[in-house]
């Protein structure tokens, strides 16, 4: 009896797949199910790392950790500067719903090239600059970083 029912389970499976792959193809159905490779959403963070002559500082790591409620804080999402002091982070998509981002993250440089001699420092405080079709940039503006005197 074990075995029929089971048989007649798999085999309601197999038709039942069947009909839905004849009116959805694969991708729409891992779409509907919120699977997938496909990003719903996007969230990226923007800003530049100055010295305090205002030089661009190439080539800092600067990472962003935002608190995900329950006492908890995100690992460190790394990015490093371009040749303009620019970087640009992309959260990870388990950070997209935290309420209140601007308030939930800081910004902090995690590493300075020696020919700087700039100090690392905790930066607090985005602003969403953009929001539309399922994306939000926020900016960090410009951080401005203390010269260390050696």
């Amino acid at each position: 009896m074990r075995f029929l029912l089971m048989s007649m389970t798999l085999v309601l499976i197999v038709t039942f797949g069947e009909a839905l792959s004849d009116r959805w193809s694969r991708d729409e159905m891992v779409e509907m199910a919120g699977y997938g490779e496909q990003k719903l959403s996007s969230v990226l963070l923007t800003a530049s790392l100055l010295s305090s002559s205002s030089s661009p500082i190439h080539g800092a790591t600067v990472g962003i950790n935002c608190h995900s409620g329950h006492r908890r804080r995100s690992k460190w999402i790394k990015a490093v500067t371009n040749e303009l002091g620019q970087f640009v982070i992309d959260l990870p998509s388990h950070l997209h719903a935290i309420p209140d981002l601007d308030k939930a993250c800081i910004i902090k440089t995690l590493s300075v090239p020696k020919p700087y001699r700039c100090s690392s420092k905790i930066h607090r405080g985005i602003q969403l600059l953009s929001s539309s079709n399922g994306s939000r940039v926020y900016t960090a503006g410009n951080i401005t970083l203390q010269e260390s005197t050696m």
